[in-house]
């Protein structure tokens, strides 16, 4: 954070996840990126901002709609994560979309965040 002036704590759950987030808490960033389920368990979006006290980043479920769904579907989705989300909040994934998303999905929920 000294170094940077806006970081990304990015918590991966690529190849597992995790049952408790406690160990990354104080980890440095100001906005926090990571899966919404927490020990099997659905966290909201202002729940874990309120856990890590600082803005989250996320709500699409990167093997979701945001990565298979037609534009219709994209629109849906990234207003119910819109309606759920807190009010310091930046829309992404929650990891690395596949390699085979398309860039025209991803425009249109950017879209849809922007008002258009």
């Amino acid at each position: 954070n000294r170094r940077c002036d806006f970081n990304i704590l990015h918590v991966c759950d690529y190849h597992d996840s995790y049952d408790d987030l406690a160990l990354f808490l104080d980890y440095p960033g100001h906005v926090v990126n990571c899966s919404q389920r927490i020990g099997g368990v659905d966290v909201s979006m202002a729940e874990l901002a309120r856990l890590f006290d600082r803005p989250f980043m996320g709500g699409m479920d990167r093997h979701g709609v945001i990565a298979h769904g037609n534009e219709a579907e994209i629109l849906v989705e990234t207003q119910r994560v819109l309606d759920a989300a807190p009010s310091r909040f930046i829309l992404g994934a929650d990891c690395t979309v596949p390699s085979d998303t398309s860039w025209t999905g991803i425009r249109t929920a950017i879209g849809r965040a922007h008002g258009e």
